[in-house]
């Protein structure tokens, strides 16, 4: 898909960008074990792989030298970044001041308030979320990415492409549909699915067009 080439997603955190530590967690983010195809639309290890391989890479990295390298040689690509609440108090600054190429944040630590206070009076907080635990994060980015792929296909269809319109909605569909199924703790988002299902859906819209 044409997104996972313009977007890439960095990862700063002192324990799980470094090899061997943090590895449950990694594994979650980074499991490439089964097809995609042969997995039901649910779970972490099957959301994230299947992220990976439609959406976007995770680059995981210790250190903010690390995360500036990785910035600057990504020059042609968007960049989500995704922090620990110390490290992004120390590298945020500067990125948003030197790489508009970074056009989100999200901050993953365990005082949410101190970091939203920090946010709002830097006037991060319109492009930053600040989240405290490993679902919460990966329903959020999902939910995102299935809004931006959405406005993709949106462009597509603009363009009279159908089928690339198709498949940047057909995987904002199975993204929203994991993250309802991960996310056990509220009800389901069904609005995108309505946009993007039924007969007069933009997946059909866009099989039409095809």
């Amino acid at each position: 898909m044409a997104l996972a080439n313009e977007i890439r997603i960095i990862w700063l955190d002192t324990h799980i960008g470094v090899i061997g530590q943090y590895q449950t967690l990694k594994e979650q983010f980074q499991s490439n074990l089964r097809s995609v195809t042969a997995m039901p639309p649910n779970g972490i290890n099957e959301l994230i792989c299947y992220f990976e391989n439609n959406v976007a890479p995770i680059e995981f990295v210790s250190t903010t030298g690390d995360a500036l390298t990785l910035i600057q040689n990504e020059k042609d690509k968007k960049i989500i970044f995704i922090s620990s609440g110390v490290l992004g108090k120390e590298i945020i600054p500067t990125i948003v001041s030197k790489y508009e190429r970074i056009y989100s944040f999200y901050i993953f630590c365990g005082y949410v308030r101190g970091l939203r206070d920090w946010a709002l009076e830097h006037e991060y907080d319109a492009f930053m979320k600040i989240l405290d635990h490993e679902t919460d994060l990966l329903v959020h980015l999902v939910r995102d990415t299935s809004n931006d792929i959405i406005k993709l296909g949106e462009s597509y269809m603009q363009l009279h492409d159908g089928e690339n319109a198709r498949k940047c909605f057909v995987t904002a569909q199975t993204l929203e549909i994991c993250a309802n199924e991960l996310d056990k703790l509220h009800a389901p988002l069904l609005s995108r699915l309505k946009l993007l299902e039924g007969n007069n859906g933009l997946i059909q819209q866009a099989r039409y067009m095809k």
